[in-house]
């Protein structure tokens, strides 16, 4: 009973975790939704190639938003199929029951379902990770004059 207790206690720590950075990559695409409304009023200045990574940008946030719902789903999936385990392992005792096959394959299809949503979050990771590094390289080979972002570089 204590190996799907501890995979409960995993799954739902990922669950927090993925919780708040599918918070982040929410707020992140409303607030570039946001800077393109601005760019397209005119109410906001852009330089040459902004309002297209910005939109980049915010495709990439929606991937991410729908990759994490995912990893949720498949989370809450792994934590109901070791809480059955569980379950199932003390109505077994109290029963007096052999021990069956369903004991193998729940935790079998958690641990898959666990596999499948650390795949997915590894992928999201990468996909934050390229979008990162594209706002970087927009930034520095942009003209963006840094005299007036007040740096001295």
């Amino acid at each position: 009973m204590i190996t799907p207790a501890v995979l409960i206690l995993a799954c739902g720590s990922l669950s927090l975790t993925t919780s708040q950075r599918l918070n982040r990559s929410i707020s992140r695409t409303r607030n570039i939704s946001d800077d393109i409304k601005e760019i397209k009023q005119g109410t906001k200045i852009a330089v040459e190639g902004e309002q297209f990574m910005l939109y980049r940008q915010m495709l990439n946030a929606a991937k991410r938003s729908v990759l994490l719902q995912r990893v949720m789903t498949l989370l809450y999936v792994a934590i109901s199929f070791f809480i059955a385990t569980s379950l199932l392992i003390g109505l077994f005792e109290i029963l007096n029951r052999e021990k069956s096959w369903i004991l193998i394959g729940l935790p079998l299809l958690g641990s898959m379902a666990l596999l499948a949503a650390s795949i997915i979050l590894i992928l999201e990771a990468r996909l934050a990770l390229t979008d990162v590094n594209n706002e970087m390289n927009f930034r520095r080979t942009s003209k963006i004059e840094f005299s007036q972002q007040g740096s001295n570089i």
